[in-house]
């Protein structure tokens, strides 16, 4: 504005603006004596400051007082929507960290950590939230997620949502159910509005989160060693039609392992949503590694160092207590996908127990081979749970891969067959243990005397 009016029809401009006794000088250009025009700025009945002009440089005198009373009713007016919009934007703010958890649950066994990051444009702020809450059986709800839209009335349902899964996980028989029940009251607002959601149920003691997704960015499995992948996600937000539609997946948390919870402000800051998962990956990674203290609040920290982040941000991550012992435990749904992070976690199990590279070698390819008969045989089309339980007594390993269903016939093909003839190989006993609903195979190995140092 002032390279428009200076100095080409006067000398000097300068707007200032009164706040309470306060004058504050918004901007000015050229020359301003104390002798200049002044032209109030009044805008919806109210005196905002003041615009005063230098020397003018008018060739037409009719025109000139109506152009500057203009310029000051413009001034006025733009002033005027952006302290109304500054007010929002604040108010907005406010609101959404103070409906955000004072505190997170406090577990021995898990640490749970939480960061919230406005955008850093003023229109992004709203309706990201995450939420950590210790349910009546000693289990712990968590949710995140984002409401579509910015600016106070994203948080306000924001808010709203939050509360509502709050009071539907008072009688959580999964977590997809608690999803459905959320997505009804989203629906029965006068104006339902799109958000995405994540609801899981950790527990503590069996170091294991069931979850369920509403149209919202997969969470990230990362392990001790280093690897990091992006779990099962499925269903369509909340507020869009009747049903999510949403599937619980069930996996275990192992020791020094971490699970993150993060909205799409993560990943989608560049626009380029495969890099920002990328990204993400390699900074998890590096996070497990390195057991940062704070984790949730170091991943932010690594993702936008050098960048922007254009949108909200949430982000919830849980840490499992990387304590070592002579027992293994795993839990995962049935999906191929599962079964090489079972792998990795027991070789880490066995390695810290003092295998050697030829008894690593026979316990992997033998788990290897049951895990993948209960994820193929089990529950056909159905994602139901595997367990994997693995002990050391006397000098031996025992290693149980259970399931809860019912086997589909075998297909009996040539390059078929041959993982039960691999187990006795490479085991000292194989035991298949089937129930009507349930199916167990039992893998014993002998030990090397002084192997074990657990």
């Amino acid at each position: 504005m002032a390279a428009l009016v200076v100095p080409e029809f006067a000398a000097g401009i300068s707007v200032e603006l009164d706040e309470g006794e306060i004058r504050t000088m918004l901007a000015r250009a050229g020359r301003v004596e104390h002798d200049a025009r002044s032209f109030p700025l009044v805008s919806r009945g109210n005196a905002l400051g003041t615009m005063r002009v230098g020397e003018t440089r008018f060739e037409y005198d009719a025109l000139e007082l109506p152009m500057w009373e203009e310029l000051a009713l413009r001034i006025a007016v733009a002033v005027d929507a952006a302290q109304v919009y500054a007010r929002e934007h604040h108010v907005a703010d406010t609101l959404q960290r103070a409906l955000l958890p004072e505190r997170l649950p406090v577990d021995d066994r898990l640490v749970f950590d939480a960061a919230y990051l406005p955008g850093a444009e003023e229109a992004a702020v709203g309706g990201d939230w995450y939420d950590a809450f210790r349910l009546p059986d000693g289990r712990i709800a968590v949710s995140i997620g984002d409401v579509a839209g910015h600016g106070l009335r994203a948080a306000i349902v924001m808010g709203e949502v939050r509360q509502a899964f709050r009071a539907a996980a008072l009688n959580p028989n999964s977590p997809s159910l608690v999803l459905e029940r959320a997505n009804t009251i989203v629906n029965m607002r006068p104006n339902p509005v799109m958000v995405t959601a994540l609801f899981g149920i950790v527990d503590p003691g069996e170091r294991t989160i069931t979850y369920a997704t509403a149209g919202h960015p997969a969470p990230i499995l990362a392990l001790p060693d280093g690897n990091a992948v992006m779990l099962p996600k499925d269903g369509v937000p909340l507020g869009i039609i009747d049903e999510v539609g949403a599937t619980d997946w069930s996996f275990t948390i192992p020791p020094g392992g971490i699970f993150a919870l993060y909205t799409d402000g993560l990943i989608e800051y560049s626009r380029d949503v495969l890099d920002g998962e990328k990204r993400l990956l390699d900074a998890l990674r590096h996070g497990v590694v390195t057991g940062d203290a704070d984790p949730a609040h170091a991943l932010l920290r690594r993702i936008f160092n050098e960048r922007t982040n254009t949108d909200d941000v949430a982000a919830l991550v849980m840490r499992s207590a990387d304590v070592g012992g002579s027992t293994f435990a795993f839990m995962f749904s049935a999906i191929p996908m599962a079964v090489p992070l079972v792998r990795r976690s027991l070789q880490r199990y066995v390695e810290r127990l003092g295998f050697d590279e030829d008894e690593t070698f026979r316990v992997l390819t033998a788990a290897g081979e049951a895990l993948a008969n209960a994820v193929e045989h089990a529950y056909g089309a159905n994602r139901g749970a595997v367990r994997v339980h693995g002990s050391v007594t006397d000098s031996t390993l025992v290693l149980t891969v259970d399931d809860d269903g019912r086997w589909k016939p075998v297909q009996r093909r040539e390059e078929r067959g041959r993982g039960l003839p691999l187990m006795r190989a490479l085991m000292d006993a194989v035991e298949i243990r089937t129930h009507q609903t349930r199916t167990q195979v039992r893998l014993t190995m002998e030990l090397r005397e002084g192997r074990v140092s657990a």
